[in-house]
């Protein structure tokens, strides 16, 4: 290796630190930053092996702290399809999963008293907002149902 082929991967690597002090990312979204950034491939995968070498990159890690923090505010399908397209393995999601709750009844319940306040009778052009915006959330449309009429019959 000369001192510029040295140079150029030492320049991935310190790429690849910078990108990651601005957010988490998974290796799928890394690689391709890098690759955008006019890195070589053999340079994008020295940097990525460099930075996974310090535990800086780790997407089993990336999808527990995603999980964690938008389970309050997509379904559980939205999350995992944000996910995959993240380029998170269908392995590290499962385990992902495993560890919160499965019924999301409660949740579409609590985003939409949230949303639209106390318990009260709604009008059609209320009704389908707030359906429209539970499904924005991945929330599958018959338990949208079940809990807006839980919701109204609270009233």
């Amino acid at each position: 290796m000369t001192e510029g082929d040295h140079k150029s991967f030492a320049k991935a690597e310190a790429k690849a630190m910078h990108l990651l002090l601005s957010r988490q990312r998974t290796e799928k979204e890394l690689r391709e930053k890098l690759l955008e950034r006019g890195f070589s491939s053999d340079e994008t995968d020295a940097a990525v092996e460099y930075v996974k070498s310090y535990g800086y990159l780790n997407d089993r890690r990336y999808a527990e702290v995603y999980l964690h923090s938008n389970q309050g505010k997509k379904s559980r399908a939205l999350i995992r399809r944000d996910l995959q397209e993240k380029g998170v393995a269908s392995e590290w999601i499962d385990l992902a999963f495993e560890e919160g709750p499965a019924d999301e009844s409660e949740l579409i319940y609590a985003l939409l008293c949230r949303r639209a306040g106390e318990p009260h009778e709604m009008e059609e052009k209320e009704l389908r907002r707030h359906m429209q915006f539970l499904a924005r959330k991945g929330f599958a449309t018959s338990d949208i149902w079940k809990q807006v009429r839980r919701f109204q019959e609270q009233y």
